[in-house]
């Protein structure tokens, strides 16, 4: 029984080393990013700051309030948003495309520029938004936030050298019924892709991104990850899949060398994939690395896909501060 009751000593210590180091390994692989997440309070907006910051709430105030719902069933409200998106680009001094995508007897756009590399790599990596709706929201959040963050991009970005092509995409259709059916933008932007061999080194979808809060308990998360990540909703998440932990590793490193806001990573195993579905999703059913930027959504914001996801309740000035981080962060991955 001595002998026995030893081994079983010895046998329990060598499982919980095992374990410890899955877990050990689980967390760097998981949670772990590179550089530290913004501490403190921001400065204030200085002037380009506060200009920026009008534009957004403009941007986003005239998708949610101007033109309200944008869905297939308000199908003058989605081309009034793409009309919206793509003179947009045109003042921020691109050339947008409409690329076709077909539902029924309807043809929707996603509408696409491309800010040009050098011609040194074929590479590129594409940041995409989606400016659709679910029924019975104006869709301040979700996602005319993320559509307002693109439009910026475009003009924060126009004069930058890059090695690698950037794509800025507004797509179509991202809410049910149509995700992950063939009317779903994303989806048919990602297989156009893959079949004509695009070297997408790195997708980010830009999803959510206007809600934030201070206040102790405003952050929720799936079991298990609130024992690691902080209880205040006033981050930005970069989250990808285990398959894309380099390029979240990569945004979330770069975002972090200069931004006035804080910010976590995950790179979430498959089981997590239902929760963090929007259209980077797409990209990872064609084997692109790809991630999202967010502010985790229902988890945080609770007017999620509900009439009261209204422009006047995001934080403006936080979205100011993420974007030229953002631009920031692009520019550096376009570089190499």
């Amino acid at each position: 029984m001595v002998v026995r009751g030893r081994w079983i000593r010895v046998w329990l210590l060598v499982m919980a080393m095992l374990l410890s180091s899955a877990l050990a390994g689980s967390y760097w692989q998981i949670v772990h990013m590179p550089g530290s997440s913004y501490r403190g309070t921001p400065p204030p907006l200085d002037a380009q700051g506060k200009a920026l910051r009008v534009r957004l709430r403009t941007h986003v105030r005239t998708l949610a309030e101007g033109i309200g719902e944008r869905h297939a069933w308000r199908p003058e409200a989605l081309r009034a948003a793409a009309d919206y998106i793509e003179q947009a680009f045109r003042d921020a001094g691109l050339a947008p495309r409409r690329l076709p995508v077909p539902r029924g007897d309807q043809v929707f756009h996603n509408l696409e520029v491309r800010l040009p590399g050098s011609g040194a790599t074929d590479e590129m990596l594409v940041v995409g938004a989606h400016y659709d709706t679910v029924r019975g929201t104006s869709g301040a959040d979700d996602n005319a936030s993320g559509v307002a963050m693109l439009l910026e991009l475009a003009r924060g970005l126009q004069g930058v050298e890059l090695e690698r092509e950037i794509r800025l995409v507004a797509f179509i259709n991202e809410e049910a019924p149509h995700f992950g059916s063939d009317a779903m933008g994303s989806l048919t932007y990602a297989r156009e892709a893959r079949a004509r061999g695009d070297a997408i080194v790195g997708m980010i979808s830009l999803e959510m991104l206007g809600h934030y809060s201070d206040a102790p308990g405003s952050q929720a998360y799936p079991p298990l990850l609130g024992l690691v990540y902080p209880e205040r909703g006033n981050f930005v998440a970069c989250v990808g899949n285990l398959r894309s932990r380099r390029l979240v590793r990569r945004v979330t490193g770069a975002f972090r060398r200069h931004a006035e806001l804080p910010s976590e990573g995950l790179a979430a195993p498959e089981l997590l994939r239902d929760i963090v579905r929007s259209d980077h999703w797409a990209f990872w059913e064609m084997g692109y690395p790809a991630m999202m930027l967010t502010d985790t959504a229902d988890f945080r914001n609770p007017h999620y896909h509900g009439p009261g996801d209204t422009w006047d309740k995001l934080d403006y000035a936080s979205m100011a501060r993420l974007t030229p981080a953002l631009a920031e962060t692009l520019a550096q991955l376009a570089r190499g």
